[in-house]
C-alpha cells in the first residue's frame, strides 16, 4: 500500500518540478522580451538623435554658405548661390536623414520581432510545464493503480 502512495507523491513532486522549471524559463523569456522592447525604444531614440545631428550639420553648412556668399557680394537667396546653398543642401540632408531613419527603424523592428518571439517562447514554456506536470501526475496514478492490483494483468488471464 505504501509503494503506490509513494509513486503518487513522487509523480506530484516531479510534476511540480517540471512546472517550476518551465515557469522559470518562461519568466526568463518574458524578462528578455522586456529588454528587447527597451532596446527597440533605445534604437529609435538613438536614430532620432542622429537625425538631429545630421540636421545641425546641414544647418551649419547652410549658414557657412550664406556667409561665404555674402562675403563675396553674392545674393545667397537668388540664382545659383541659392540653388547650391538651399537646394542641394536640403536634398543631401533629406537623403542622410532618411537613411538614418531606415537604419534605426530596422534595428528597432528587429528588437520588437525578437521580443514577440520571446513572448511566444514564454507561452510555450508555460504550456509545456502544464503538460509535463499532468503527464507526471497521470503516470504516477497509473503506477499506483497498477501497484494496488488495478492493472498489470489481462482480464482474460487464468490464475493457477
Amino acid at each position: 500500500m505504501c509503494g503506490p502512495l509513494l509513486g503518487v507523491v513522487g509523480a506530484v513532486v516531479s510534476g511540480i518540478g517540471a512546472m517550476q522549471q518551465s515557469k522559470a524559463q518562461a519568466q526568463q523569456d518574458e524578462y528578455n522580451a522586456k529588454v528587447a522592447r527597451i532596446n527597440a525604444r533605445s534604437e529609435r531614440q538613438t536614430s532620432y538623435a542622429k537625425q538631429e545631428d545630421i540636421a545641425r550639420k546641414y544647418q551649419k553648412q547652410q549658414a557657412e554658405g550664406i556667409a561665404l556668399s555674402a562675403k563675396a557680394n553674392v545674393d545667397p537667396s537668388y540664382g545659383s548661390a541659392a540653388l547650391v546653398i538651399f537646394g542641394e543642401n536640403a536634398f543631401a540632408e533629406s537623403t542622410d536623414k532618411g537613411r538614418q531613419y531606415v537604419e534605426g527603424e530596422s534595428k528597432a523592428i528587429a528588437e520588437e520581432n525578437r521580443a514577440r518571439a520571446l513572448e511566444a517562447s514564454a507561452a510555450n514554456h508555460r504550456t509545456a510545464g502544464k503538460i509535463a506536470a499532468a503527464s507526471s501526475f497521470l503516470s504516477g496514478l497509473g503506477g499506483a493503480a497498477k501497484g494496488m492490483g488495478g492493472g498489470g494483468g489481462s482480464p482474460f488471464m487464468i490464475n493457477s
